[in-house]
């Protein structure tokens, strides 16, 4: 990076990272903006940082918000500058870098600094990022547009499940609008509503099934989703950016050893778990399929059992949120009621 173009940077340090302050990188930006300056905005978000605050405490949360702004500043380390928005947020400028596969090589680099992300003395902390990218002079010509477009690209990785980058592109983010957490739109009692009114679109579940996995792979943006019956894939529907185009059944019998018998889920961020758990033949089976991320939910009620509601990932490894297992449990739980009512099974369908 020129260095005329750093000493434009007040130098207003976050106390905790190291980092720079988000007001001076802002006032970068914008000084980039006026000049003509083409450069790549980022916006970086933790993923699941609030557990780590819950479970663990504030102090060991401060030890990973730094651990991670050490990651992001070696990942950029002379090509970009780097500041703490706030919490456990980054906001990045990247001054020349505008090319798509210079973009995306610059945020892969970012991805891979947390592929081996550890904690000392905290194994069991988990921790990855997301991050939302926008081009000036491509994606706008002032700093909020620039900013709010990014901030679409941040919450599509949000809604795909986390862990991944997203470059902003008109053509495929342009509609998104950014909702808060609270908003009666992502409410959780409003999406189970809209479980409940896609299957009973039709008293035929053949007909309600579809418009149900059709919402699940628009709204959560899962890769895969599919219902499982005792033998085979009974229905199927495959997200239009998935990596993954062929699924296939995957032996009930696999997928039982490792059910929670208490809420009937089984879900992996890592297929590549299984190896632990010796279980490598379920793990070369998801592997065929390019599965990178999965999550199984019984279909089953009052001592029935009918199959299970599967979803995968494949372009990158899904967190699983309890949101997103709430709502795919009750589906999986109101098709079983139906089937119960209905006296049928999955293969009657």
């Amino acid at each position: 990076m020129d260095s005329s173009l750093a000493l434009k940077l007040e130098q207003k340090y976050d106390s905790l990272t190291g980092t720079f302050e988000r007001n001076p990188v802002e006032k970068f930006a914008k000084e980039l903006i006026s000049e003509a300056h083409p450069f790549s905005l980022l916006l970086i978000d933790g993923d699941n940082f609030k557990n780590v605050n819950d479970n663990f405490g504030h102090k060991v949360g401060d030890i990973v918000i730094k651990l991670i702004a050490e990651k992001i500043k070696s990942a950029f380390d002379g090509i970009g500058i780097v500041g703490r928005f706030g919490g456990d947020e980054f906001i990045v400028v990247l001054p020349d870098i505008v090319e798509y596969d210079e973009v995306w090589a610059a945020c892969n680099t970012l991805s891979l600094q947390f592929r081996e992300f550890t904690v000392p003395d905290y194994p069991s902390i988990f921790i990855t990022i997301t991050t939302g990218l926008s081009r000036f002079p491509q994606d706008g010509s002032d700093y909020d547009t620039l900013f709010e477009k990014a901030d679409k690209a941040l919450y599509r990785g949000k809604q795909k499940g986390r862990s991944c980058f997203i470059i902003y592109l008109d053509s495929k983010h342009k509609n998104i609008k950014v909702l808060s957490s609270d908003s009666p739109t992502t409410n959780s009692m409003q999406l189970i509503s809209t479980v409940f009114m896609l299957l009973g679109k039709s008293s035929n579940l053949k007909i309600s099934i579809p418009y149900l996995l059709t919402f699940f792979t628009t709204t959560l943006m899962i890769d895969h989703i599919a219902v499982q019956g005792k033998k085979s894939l009974l229905f199927s529907e495959v997200y239009s950016l998935s990596k993954g185009k062929e699924f296939s059944y995957i032996d009930n019998s696999l997928i039982s050893l490792n059910i929670n018998p208490s809420i009937g889920i089984f879900c992996l961020t890592d297929i590549h778990q299984l190896s632990f758990v010796h279980q490598k033949t379920l793990e070369c089976e998801l592997e065929k399929q390019l599965v990178i991320s999965t999550f199984y939910a019984e279909i089953s009620y009052a001592g029935n059992f009918y199959g299970y509601l599967r979803a995968d990932a494949t372009a990158s490894r899904r967190i699983w949120q309890n949101s997103d297992m709430d709502l795919l449990l009750t589906a999986a739980k109101s098709i079983a009621m139906a089937l119960y009512f209905q006296d049928k099974t999955l293969e009657d369908l």
